[in-house]
């Protein structure tokens, strides 16, 4: 730890069961916090290193603290204790403290600190009136669709997408998923609350009261991002929650009864039948996002769609051809850099990965990758 952050202001405490994530092990250790960086209805998130002897400092984490004995609180534990992919925000270290304030006993989830959020790199280029880089569009909306692939296999559905819950390196290009308080492994069958997922990301089958929902509203979401990573702001922008089912109909045309009535029989609300707007969807989105060329409106036009089951799934996204040129290039230019920097490793692929992937490897992987992975699967078996 640097000796400017031994000098500034810090929170400590003595955390008496501090547990690794890797390795299982409990110990006591010491807590210092320096920075306070995210809070919401869950709690706070701050910036912190630990230490078990005050020699080795172990950071900086960002440490998510929220109420402890809460069922939707330890859902979001249970998920990242078995998450391990390089798209999906790293659990390092977790332990209980009763807070000073209210003397509440808090779970504290200290997880691996990227320096932003998409949120913050998409504002930095608008307001400057300047587009993200298509490139940049590409890179992040391929790693965001790569660790859904990874949750979406376990029946993880995060159920809050929206860029600030991305996390990004703008240095590196690195890109993690990040905020699982709301996610939810689902089961056939079983309904799920419909009133979940920020406004301006929720899913059409969500704001019409849809309890019998699948990972498909993440993919919804997954394209308010992308779109919102091409325009510099949030694609449907709803006042209220039934009007933002009127902002998503002006871009898709009306919705269909049918999908209204398969999304909720019971839904009585305003459907929006009346076209809002004159000439094609495919024309709106042409106007919409000129700037994503025409491989970026296609791929929009399949994910950007009311009917969940015709969604793309995750590797389909991940092998249309909006993605190509990541396949042939290696380096990108970061936020006001002159030299070049070599792309993150986007096709080392786990075996788990290779298995969900399946058929679609040809389309997804540039062919030097796919021997490697080939080579790497034949000496695991």
């Amino acid at each position: 730890m640097s000796n400017s952050l031994s000098s500034a202001k810090c929170e400590e405490f003595i955390a008496n069961d501090v547990t690794s994530n890797r390795s299982n092990n409990t110990r006591r250790m010491l807590v210092k916090e320096y920075k306070k960086i995210g809070h919401g209805a869950f709690g706070t998130v701050v910036q912190a290193y630990i230490t078990p002897d005050k020699q080795k400092w172990y950071g900086p984490f960002a440490i998510k603290k929220v109420p402890a004995q809460t069922e939707y609180k330890s859902r979001e534990l249970q998920i990242l204790r078995i998450t391990d992919h390089p798209n999906v925000v790293r659990l390092e270290y977790f332990f209980t403290h009763v807070s000073p304030v209210d003397n509440k006993v808090y779970q504290h989830l200290a997880m691996e600190c990227l320096p932003e959020t998409l949120q913050l790199e998409i504002s930095r280029y608008s307001s400057n009136k300047l587009e993200l880089p298509l490139k940049h569009v590409k890179l992040y909306s391929y790693q965001i669709t790569r660790g859904m692939l990874y949750l979406h296999a376990f029946g993880i559905c995060h159920r809050d997408i929206k860029p600030s819950n991305i996390l990004v390196d703008p240095t590196t290009g690195v890109l993690k998923i990040c905020d699982f308080g709301s996610a939810k492994k689902l089961e056939q069958n079983q309904p799920s609350i419909s009133y979940i997922c920020s406004r301006f990301y929720r899913a059409p089958e969500l704001i019409v009261g849809c309890t019998q929902y699948t990972t498909q509203i993440d993919i919804w979401g997954l394209g308010c991002v992308i779109g919102e990573m091409l325009i510099g702001k949030a694609v449907f922008q709803g006042q209220e929650p039934l009007l933002q089912l009127r902002e998503i109909a002006k871009l898709l045309g009306p919705p269909d009864k049918k999908f209204i009535f398969f999304s909720n029989p019971a839904y009585d609300g305003p459907l929006f039948s009346k076209p809002l707007f004159s000439g094609s969807p495919q024309s709106r989105f042409e106007k919409h996002f000129g700037h994503a060329g025409s491989d970026g409106i296609d791929l929009l036009m399949k994910v950007l769609v009311y009917e969940p089951q015709l969604r793309l799934s995750p590797r389909r996204i991940l092998a249309h051809a909006f993605f190509g040129d990541l396949k042939k290039e290696e380096y990108f230019f970061p936020r006001g850099q002159t030299q070049p920097v070599q792309l993150p490793n986007l096709f080392q692929f786990s075996q788990f990965e290779l298995q969900v992937i399946g058929e679609y490897l040809d389309k997804i992987a540039p062919p030097k990758n796919k021997l490697r992975n080939d080579e790497e699967t034949a000496t695991v078996d």
